[in-house]
């Protein structure tokens, strides 16, 4: 049976009744594309549009810029040139010169305005997640109007038991660095408002502020005005969205407003399923309407065609599938006299006045972005000195613009579906281990710990300039990265470890057991103290993956006394020991889980009991197994596969060396998706093979796998050299 699959908002009605729309305005775009290659705006828009936009336009331009204004006003002649300098322009004056000045230059005097603009009207913007029957999520994308109003479709919040079912999620993108940002998330609160209309497609509800962390006022609004004049055909859009609930993206300046309904505006741009209720911005980052729809492609029956020309079926496939040839979006200007009419309940009129008189941000010295005078003052985002937010802008590269430092707090989780998210105060800062500051003290893996030397993984030539080198060091030694009985070797391009190793002894008098109080990870200050060059809690958070450790707590948590096996125990929480691993491959408590994901944490207690002293010691190494092909997600390549060395004396007292690998590739794909539990196994190989595929130098290893002895490969799987695990007693020791 299949798992059921995430859904992204999509109203297939609003699809065709915007087609029908795009369809019944065809020679209007004919003109359109023949005017705006040459530039003759005044016979794609009115007179009367096309005066409001000159006039609202210069009006900023003069108030950012006044000499700018005055040397523009001087290209025309002296009764045009007083208008542009002092006043509003007269219909009479415009013509496709002027309107081209304006609006082609006014935006390369305002560019430093336009990049910060974008950062700030970026923060409003966050990801809709609604808890759907099924254990299945959906996605939309909503912003701030406000500073307690969020704005999204109607199709994405059909009604307030809808909203009581979602979180919006804020800062669900990566910083300048390519790295995910903590996500904070905040719940919808329909009962303090909710407002909502079919026909305009628009959800207008009210968002709890929260009260640990981030608050809902670090994210700012984007007002929605009411005045006309925002933009004209022809100009430029921008639209901040998650595309099929992926992390936030920007669509910037290449696309064209190709057409002003009455209550709707047409326009080019990329936009996907899950892009519902984004807002569409002009080049002043005003928001000029709620995309609400794509305009899917029709043949001559009025038939949706999908990419491949075929006919697309409703039935059967996805609305990923559909060939779009435009967007479309509803006005800003509609809705706003719509709401403002609206009957809402007495508790409700004071943020309905809130929404109707929020104010934009006003440009003040240094370009730094603060509200103006409003009758409920409100705390703005963060300032570039201490505030931090990002965004993704297609153009059609992604380039990443960032003002300040991501911050972070305490991580909670609520559940939605087979997903965790984040609850409104995000992820828990983490800070270097505290329990033991002093790293140069810390002993490392001992190679002599069985009574022979079992050496410790070399990294060969071809990987030596990915790994992380601590300063002063020479040789391999430079390379280890030692803590209390283990060691690793770190990658530094793949922020993960290429191997590490542990010293395991059950015989110890002491056995640390778990924790009461949970978990607590930490970066290595080593490798970085902010954990730039390792995989931190960003990694795992709203998804199936868990901190999976390389070296098992209960491996390194032994000792004379309670104190080393504490410390040793605590070290093994370093984000360097953390591998990302789905949570049925971690754990094994899905009770579909294969016979072969159970066992893998199992093995070397099984080795450590097998011998005729019950107990034994143990040198274990683990690692990824790093591929080319591994999928990147959140800026991190997550490993197919792992593998286990286990070096142990055998009953003859000779050295002896087991290898496995384990994969979870077929658990990867789609970590934003519902999980279905296949047949994975863990099968044990030949020490020189895993050797091949992971570039390390096991050394002596190779001589001791217990797969080269004589007779061994009658366990094998038909004439591959490897043994299928169903059971910890399928392993040849």
């Amino acid at each position: 049976m299949a798992a059921p699959q995430n859904a992204y908002a999509f109203d297939f009605e609003e699809a065709i009744a915007a087609a029908e729309r795009w369809a019944e305005r065809g020679e209007h775009h004919a003109r359109f594309e023949r005017a705006a290659r040459n530039k003759r705006y005044s016979e794609i828009d009115t007179p009367e549009r096309r005066t409001k936009r000159v006039n609202r336009l210069l009006g900023k331009l003069r108030e950012a810029a006044p000499q700018a204004t005055e040397a523009m006003a001087a290209e025309f002649d002296e009764s045009a040139a007083w208008e542009i300098a002092h006043a509003d322009v007269s219909v009479d004056t415009i013509d496709d010169g002027l309107l081209e000045r304006v609006i082609g230059e006014t935006r390369d005097f305002l560019f430093i305005e336009f990049l910060e603009q974008a950062v700030y009207a970026s923060k409003a913007v966050g990801r809709i997640v609604t808890n759907l029957s099924g254990g299945r999520v959906s996605y939309g994308t909503g912003f701030m109007v406000s500073p307690r109003l969020l704005m999204t479709n109607h199709h994405v919040l059909k009604s307030a038991d809808d909203a009581v079912r979602s979180v919006v999620e804020f800062d669900y993108q990566r910083n300048r660095l390519s790295q995910p940002v903590a996500v904070r998330m905040f719940k919808l609160d329909p009962a303090a408002f909710f407002l909502h209309d079919k026909e305009l497609d628009f959800a207008l509800v009210a968002v709890a502020p929260g009260g640990v962390g981030r608050s809902l006022a670090d994210y700012g609004w984007c007002p929605m005005i009411k005045e006309e004049g925002k933009i004209v055909v022809g100009e430029p859009i921008n639209i901040v969205q998650h595309p099929k609930g992926e992390m936030k993206q920007v669509i910037v300046r290449e696309n064209r407003l190709v057409d002003l309904l009455d209550l709707y505006a047409h326009y080019e741009a990329d936009t996907e399923p899950g892009s519902s209720g984004s807002p569409v911005f002009n080049n002043q980052w005003e928001v000029v309407a709620l995309h609400h729809s794509g305009v899917p492609k029709r043949n001559n029956k009025g038939e949706l065609l999908r990419v491949d020309g075929k006919v697309w079926r409703k039935e059967v496939d996805p609305p990923e599938s559909l060939d779009w040839v435009a967007n479309e979006g509803v006005r800003v200007s509609r809705l706003v006299e719509f709401i403002a009419k609206a009957k809402v309940k007495d508790a409700e009129v004071p943020l309905l006045k809130e929404f109707l008189d929020a104010k934009p941000p006003t440009l003040v010295e240094h370009h730094v972005w603060v509200p103006a005078p409003s009758p409920t003052p409100v705390p703005m985002p963060d300032s570039p000195e201490t505030g931090g937010a990002s965004v993704t802008l297609t153009v059609p590269l992604h380039i990443t613009f960032s003002l300040g430092t991501p911050t972070a707090a305490a991580e909670t989780r609520l559940s939605v579906g087979f997903q965790t998210v984040s609850d409104e105060v995000g992820l828990e800062k983490v800070e270097p281990d505290k329990s033991d500051p002093h790293y140069e003290s810390r002993p490392g893996y001992d190679p002599d710990f069985l009574g022979f030397e079992v050496p410790f993984p070399r990294l060969t030539n071809a990987i030596k300039a990915k790994a992380f080198a601590l300063p002063g060091l020479s040789g391999d030694a430079k390379y280890e990265l030692k803590y209390h009985h283990y060691s690793l070797l770190f990658n530094k391009d793949r922020k993960l470890a290429f191997v590490a190793g542990v010293n395991y002894d059950p015989t110890a008098p002491v056995q640390h057991r778990r924790d009461k109080d949970g978990d607590k990870w930490y970066f290595d200050p080593r490798v970085s103290e902010d954990g730039e060059f390792q995989a931190g809690e960003d990694l795992y958070a709203r998804n199936p993956l868990d901190r999976g450790h390389l070296v098992r707590r209960v491996d390194a948590g032994w000792g004379a006394t309670k104190k080393e096996a504490k410390l040793a125990n605590d070290d093994t929480f370093h984000f360097t020991n953390c591998s990302p691993q789905h949570a049925i491959t971690n754990q094994g408590k899905v009770k579909e889980a294969p016979p072969g994901l159970k066992l893998w944490g199992k093995l070397e207690d099984h080795v450590a009991t097998q011998g005729k002293k019950n107990k034994r010691k143990l040198c274990v190494f683990n690692g990824p197994a790093f591929q080319p092909s591994d999928t990147t997600y959140r800026g991190v390549k997550i490993p197919q596969a792992f593998w286990k060395v286990v070096v142990f004396a055998n009953d003859a007292g000779k050295s002896a060396a087991a290898a496995f690998v384990l994969t979870q590739a077929a658990l990867i794909q789609g970590l934003e998706e519902e999980f279905e539990v296949g047949e994975y196994k863990a099968v044990q190989v030949r020490v020189k093979d895993l050797e091949a595929k992971t570039n390390l130098n096991f050394g002596p290893f190779r001589d001791w796998d217990v797969l080269e002895q004589e007779g061994a490969e009658e366990s094998f799987a038909g004439e591959v050299p490897a043994v299928v695990l169903d059971s910890v007693s399928d392993a040849v020791l």
